[in-house]
């Protein structure tokens, strides 16, 4: 195969010095910025390899002359005669990383990390959109493929329409969104939102599992959008069975269904979580305990079970067990205080608990306006609907039919809870039947749920995670149950190192200040040393992929949701018939 060079865009230089990590290369004198992706085609040994370079470092360069600014003041006496001779030796000398190398094996292409050097001297291409494009994205197909759109490949000031995707079976491995305000955090969870809509409206029908997410919206900007479009405008848009399939009688959340815009009511429902349906350890999850108070709480639990709040809130001091330490009892209904004055934790009535965990096994994505909510009421709403998930996931994972499955749910579930889903649970986890005897399914198997820690620093931190944490058990064991967490968060540096090492899929986007700018490199999947300074130049809305499963960071431009949106919407629209046509041109 003989690659054309021509389709790898404007030839701008050549390699100089350096080795398989750190290159020079000397280039004309253009308009060059930092983060540039150039292409460096070479065929060493016969074999064609196109390495890819980016740059971290630009240095103007004048050939045959050691001390610039003597130049610079010679020009300054005899002006532009003067230039006019030297502007031939005018270059740009840049420094930058290898990235790897993509080389077609087996008439397929494929991409390395950067094990071997290109050619001495070897030409350089800048990449150019319109030009480039096709071949970029052939060579980095195993780089960007996937289900779930991000945006789109960034050469410095400008994009390539090459895609970049995650592929949703590397969700349950945990990704983290980390940006400062303003760095464009909401529009990326509505272009990932209107990603995961996206896969399943193509999933309809197909053996292929769908996507569930439980996202959180702290500002309540999703549904209605930021400017133009939101989500509720993609719901608009579907025909009545597709949107039926793909988003069902509801996708929004609230604590006030009453203050909710009229189109969106439609597709809305309130929050309302049961005492009965917490655990000790949801508290545990979110706030810090003494072992006086835990042991105090577990006691109560073993004896009340479900009843443990409404045991503890109504006790007084003469009921209490006796050997609790003086002091216990009050602390802990104080702790407890919140639930019972907050308006979504309730005592009696209707849950939606049992909607959360249907919706989130059939593939539905559920935006969660937490706008009206406490730090508090929202990190427990969180914490509930993510052990409730991974507790049934946990249950059939521990089984080898639906009648161990129910034995399973039993034990490790708030027993009226299991008691109102299980029906429905054998339903989605029983292979070929509902009886006893049937076969469970693989979680492998089941929708893929990515569960949305907004707020991270505050629950995620090295102090609570050292307790009873059920986000620390799903970072290290979420991918056994297809159960992934999508952690947004201002800052890396105050995340506990337990909830990090497990994270396999980082967005960085513009971060606030040096020290989250060490900790994102340090953090970071693959190794991105030396590019602190295309974090200090980021604007809104660009961002720098790092990922276990790939080989190189990917610089993307993230588009704005109205632009993807406008240009996407014409496929919600249902498609006529042949019979319809033919009908209407009668």
């Amino acid at each position: 195969m003989t690659i054309d060079e021509n389709a790898l865009g404007t030839l701008f230089g050549r390699v100089g010095m350096g080795d398989q990590t750190n290159l020079g290369i000397m280039g004309n004198n253009r308009d060059i910025s930092v983060g540039e992706i150039f292409l460096i085609y070479s065929s060493r040994d016969g074999t064609e390899r196109i390495f890819f370079f980016r740059v971290l470092g630009l240095q103007n360069y004048l050939r045959r002359v050691d001390d610039l600014s003597r130049v610079a003041g010679t020009l300054m006496v005899e002006g532009d005669s003067y230039l006019s001779g030297i502007e031939r030796n005018m270059l740009l000398s840049i420094d930058g990383r290898m990235l790897g190398y993509a080389e077609m094996v087996d008439g397929a292409w494929t991409f390395k990390s950067p094990r071997r050097l290109p050619d001495h001297l070897a030409n350089v291409y800048r990449p150019q959109p319109g030009v480039s494009d096709p071949m970029v994205r052939k060579m980095l197909s195993s780089q960007t493929d996937g289900e779930v759109y991000i945006g789109d490949l960034q050469i410095g000031e400008k994009t390539l329409e090459v895609p970049v995707m995650i592929p949703a079976k590397f969700l349950p491995m945990h990704v983290g969104i980390f940006g400062s305000t303003g760095s464009g955090k909401s529009n990326l969870m509505m272009v990932l939102i209107k990603s995961i809509i996206d896969t399943n409206i193509e999933r309809i029908g197909s053996n292929s599992p769908t996507i569930s997410a439980f996202c959180i919206d702290p500002h309540d900007e999703f549904a209605k959008g930021v400017d133009k479009y939101g989500i509720q405008d993609i719901v608009e848009a579907l025909d009545p069975n597709t949107r039926k399939d793909t988003i069902g009688d509801f996708y929004y959340l609230t604590t006030h269904l009453k203050a909710t815009p009229r189109e969106v009511k439609r597709y809305a429902r309130e929050i309302r979580i049961l005492w009965e349906e917490m655990q000790p350890r949801d508290l545990y999850s979110i706030m810090e305990f003494t072992s006086q108070m835990s042991s105090f709480i577990d006691q109560i639990y073993s004896q009340d079970r479900e009843d443990w709040i409404s045991t503890i809130l109504n006790m007084d001091s003469d009921s209490a067990p006796a050997g609790t330490p003086p002091g216990t009892l009050s602390a802990v209904k104080r702790r407890l205080g919140f639930i019972a004055r907050s308006p979504i934790f309730v005592e009696t009535g209707a849950s939606i608990l049992d909607a959360v965990f249907e919706a989130m096994e059939i593939g539905r994505v559920l935006v969660v306006n937490t706008s009206l909510m406490s730090d508090r009421e929202q990190f427990l709403l969180t914490t509930i609907v993510t052990r409730t998930l991974s507790d049934m996931r946990r249950a059939l994972k521990s089984s080898g039919n639906l009648g161990d499955f129910e034995k399973q749910g039993y034990m490790r579930l708030p027993n009226r809870f299991f008691s109102r889903v299980k029906s429905k649970a054998r339903s989605f986890y029983g292979k070929g039947g509902t009886s006893d005897t049937a076969e469970v399914r693989d979680p492998r198997n089941l929708p893929v749920i990515q569960i949305t820690v907004e707020e991270a620093p505050s629950i995620l931190n090295p102090e609570i995670m050292r307790g009873q944490s059920v986000f620390k058990d799903i970072s290290r064991q979420g991918r056994k149950f297809n159960i992934g967490l999508l952690v947004v968060s201002q800052q890396v540096s105050v995340l506990d190192n337990v909830i990090l090492s497990q994270m396999n899929t980082e967005i960085n986007l513009r971060l606030g200040n040096e020290r989250e700018i060490r900790a994102c490199i340090e953090n970071a999947s693959v190794n991105i040393t030396g590019f602190e300074n295309e974090f200090r130049v980021m604007s809104r809305g660009e961002a720098l992929i790092t990922a276990s499963y790939r080989e190189l960071p990917l610089p993307v431009r993230i588009p704005l949701f109205d632009h993807v949106f406008e240009r996407d919407k014409k496929r919600y629209k249902p498609k006529k018939s042949k019979r319809n046509n033919e009908e209407h041109i009668l």
